[in-house]
């Protein structure tokens, strides 16, 4: 998803760490040791990159030689690079997969199913259900949560309050959502825009289309929704761009990359970021003015209002099929998730929330502000009992990006962008 927390280092300074990690330990002699392990991967910031590098680290100073070899960046990178290893049959013995990653692979056949080790040496009989539900295809566990996630509107609670414009409860509409936009950037100057542009979100598309009864991917893989209902989409947020309350295309594309930093939110020309909660701890990293957490639109005015977000797996572990190494991959699982000392390196300053109620109640009394704000939404959310989105092909959501992308600096009509990417979304699916 994506992807989604970053320092304001940003991705540029996570890769350099990840490359000097990388140096410093290519001065090993791996034939010395007795088990030689890759564990490759994406991390959301820089804070997730030194807990996770520690984790390993500590697992490997108790087990005399055992060596994990790191191999982690940013999603973008990893997912590239995972794919030509796949296909090559290098693949890593463990790494990092989200929904999308997992529903391919596992098809594929590129990771093998975890339900012989659970519940032992694997108890996730206390994990957030939906979020070990995100991990299986059918009727198999393909890859083991790190965390609990949700779709979240992320905001500025300075911009609100400088402008006087009310801050919307967490059950409002579309419409409401577009008439706040429009008045934080009445109110804030030519300069300062309500919200940053989502048209180019799968996740904040699939929310727009639950509320009319779709979904942006069915259950068996398969796009959801109409060429039509794509158009109206885009068209809402040309309407909407046209009135003020989101970016022109120049100006978004300030913030497109994977450095938080760079956006609007932070950048302090948006009131409103649409992201995933594990970017919310990074995000409030670099401001030190507090951010609030809002759902997106859950429907439209005069419609019945229900809550549609959900709380599923943003992040998880799978272990490839080829690896020599399957158990030694599941005790490090284990070890990362479910070990006292472990866990309480993995989490402690990560900005992830673990999917285990025992991971969420440490995080609560050891953790920062920000992680409990993340830990009273991600529960928020949990009540209303929205069902996780289906998994979605690898490369759609970067061609609704382009495709959304495309509208905003005119290069195509909503109508021919809707078009497009279903052409393209559709060649990819039967590939």
């Amino acid at each position: 998803m994506a992807g989604l927390s970053r320092r304001a280092l940003g991705r540029a300074s996570v890769g350099a760490i990840v490359a000097a990690v990388t140096l410093a330990r290519s001065g090993r002699s791996w034939a010395q040791e007795a088990r030689r392990l890759r564990f490759g991967g994406y991390v959301e910031s820089q804070e997730q990159l030194q807990q996770t590098l520690a984790v390993l680290k500590r697992y490997e100073e108790l087990h005399p030689g055992v060596t994990i070899n790191p191999e982690f960046t940013n999603f973008g990178a990893f997912t590239d690079k995972l794919a030509t290893e796949a296909t090559g049959g290098n693949a890593p013995d463990m790494f990092s997969v989200n929904l999308d990653l997992m529903g391919e692979y596992s098809r594929r056949g590129v990771i093998q199913p975890l339900d012989q080790f659970v519940p032992k040496p694997l108890d996730l009989g206390d994990h957030v259900t939906s979020a070990v539900q995100a991990n299986t295809r059918e009727g198999k566990l393909w890859s083991i949560p790190n965390d609990c996630v949700s779709p979240v509107l992320v905001y500025a609670t300075a911009a609100f309050e400088k402008s006087g414009v009310p801050v919307p409860e967490q059950m409002w509409t579309w419409e409401k959502y577009a008439e706040t936009a429009t008045a934080l950037h009445k109110e804030l100057g030519r300069k300062f825009w309500g919200t940053e542009d989502g048209s180019g979100s799968y996740i904040m598309l699939d929310l727009y289309l639950r509320a009319q009864g779709k979904m942006f991917f069915t259950a068996d893989r398969q796009l959801g929704f109409k060429p039509e209902d794509l158009t109206e989409w885009l068209v809402w947020w040309q309407k909407l761009r046209e009135a003020g309350g989101v970016p022109p295309g120049d100006i978004q594309a300030l913030a497109t990359g994977d450095d938080l930093s760079r956006t609007g939110l932070i950048s302090g020309r948006c009131a409103m970021l649409p992201q995933l909660t594990d970017s919310y701890v990074g995000l409030q990293n670099l401001t030190d003015a507090t951010l609030g957490m809002n759902m997106m639109p859950n429907g439209f005015a005069g419609a019945e209002m229900k809550s549609l977000h959900y709380a599923y797996a943003g992040n998880s572990t799978a272990v490839w099929s080829k690896t020599p190494h399957t158990e030694l991959a599941i005790d490090i699982i284990r070890f990362m998730q479910m070990d006292p000392e472990g866990a309480g390196i993995f989490y402690n300053g990560s900005g992830m929330v673990p999917a285990s109620a025992a991971g969420q109640k440490w995080l609560r009394e050891n953790g920062s502000d920000a992680d409990r704000r993340v830990l009273d939404y991600i529960a928020l959310v949990q009540k209303g009992g929205g069902t996780p989105r289906n998994p979605n092909f690898p490369g759609v959501s970067g061609v609704l990006r382009r495709m959304s992308e495309n509208v905003a600096f005119g290069k195509a009509t909503p109508a021919q962008a809707a078009a497009d990417f279903i052409a393209e979304a559709e060649r990819r699916i039967k590939t």
